[in-house]
């Protein structure tokens, strides 16, 4: 086991519960898990499976039910710095290799699961997003869909691309191929399975489409931003 964790211990078993609440298991080599020291974790954990991979967490408001697994070779899994809480975060990569999963500046959810099934696929959300909660995000189908002529699968993974200033509402489902661009609010219960380009934008319905041009988004209660008047 030669995984590196910086300033937060110096060493730990294979299996060892630290001060923060994480748990961490690392079955493979020249693996390096870096945590900022000052990070509070919450009834998570994470497991490596394999060989040269990467988790990186900077320092958050509150990290709870944080759950990484990683099954494979040449991973890595990043999550930037911010002031909010990111609770229920669950990434599961099963199969494949040389898969990446970045997460951008002030990310807050309530439940968010990542799983990569196969391929080399990318997932990559951006800065001040708000995800709230029983969100899935897939790059795979996880099984073939084959034509009968060339008997070859048809539906290959794909990368998830999710820009700026997302907000997500609940149950929202991201699969292979989905991009939202920067500033926009994603409905209730939207399939999301194809590219939208449009900033600020609202995207809404199953499958998922463009249902109001020019807005915007706070973070505030709607009758107390109107009230401040920004």
């Amino acid at each position: 086991m030669k995984a590196k964790i910086k300033k937060l211990i110096k060493k730990y078993r294979k299996t060892e519960p630290i001060e923060q609440d994480i748990v961490i298991t690392d079955n493979g080599h020249n693996n390096t898990i870096d945590i900022e020291d000052t990070s509070c974790f919450k009834a998570s954990q994470i497991v490596i499976n394999g060989n040269n991979n990467q988790v990186n967490i900077a320092k958050n408001r509150v990290i709870r039910g944080l759950s990484v697994v990683i099954n494979g070779n040449n991973k890595s899994f990043i999550i930037d710095g911010g002031v909010r809480n990111i609770v229920n975060l669950k990434f599961e990569s099963i199969r494949g290799s040389n898969q990446e999963v970045r997460i951008g500046k002030n990310f807050s959810c309530g439940g968010l699961q990542i799983r990569m099934n196969d391929g080399d696929e990318r997932c990559f959300i951006g800065d001040d997003c708000l995800f709230s909660w029983d969100i899935k995000i897939r790059t795979s189908d996880g099984h073939s869909i084959v034509d009968l002529d060339t008997n070859k699968a048809v539906n290959l993974p794909e990368d998830v691309l999710i820009g700026d200033r997302v907000w997500c509402c609940e149950e929202v489902s991201f699969l292979k191929g989905s991009r939202i661009a920067n500033d926009c609010v994603i409905g209730t219960r939207a399939l999301i399975t194809k590219s939208f380009t449009n900033s600020n934008v609202v995207i809404a319905g199953s499958p998922a489409k463009i249902v109001k041009h020019n807005i915007g988004w706070h973070r505030d209660m709607p009758y107390l931003h109107n009230e401040k008047q920004y």
